[in-house]
């Protein structure tokens, strides 16, 4: 099965590491990338590096609590892995409203984003 990918907070440390796993062909049964990420503190672009050898690679700067943007970017894709999220304890504690908009409205939005594509599932073709 060839699978077409988005992957949310895919310049963070564990989505870039996946990103990564992807380019050294790690995961050949995913056919193409594309890359969302907001691109703060934690997000950086050099973790992407080599990332574009990947065929069907694409980055997008963007926030997944943009309903559009994340509706846009479910084309042509079989897959989400959502990576975007604030963990750092610290600025928790000075800036919750950051983690609420990212780690609960942001995984809202790609949930009915999802489900407004009425795409049809086959769990059983996952095992």
């Amino acid at each position: 099965m060839i699978v077409r990918v988005l992957i949310t907070g895919g310049a963070g440390f564990i989505g870039s590491n996946f990103v990564r796993m992807i380019a050294r062909g790690e995961l050949q049964e995913i056919s193409s990338v594309k890359v969302v990420d907001k691109l703060t503190y934690a997000g950086v672009i050099e973790n992407l590096k080599g990332a574009e050898r990947v065929e069907g690679y694409t980055f997008v700067q963007g926030n997944i609590c943009d309903p559009i943007l994340v509706q846009q970017l479910l084309d042509n894709v079989d897959a989400v892995l959502n990576f975007a999220a604030e963990s750092h304890v610290d600025r928790s504690i000075s800036r919750a409203s950051d983690f609420v908009q990212t780690n609960i409205v942001g995984v809202q939005v790609l949930l009915d984003a999802i489900k407004m594509s009425e795409r049809k599932i086959n769990l059983s073709s996952l095992q």
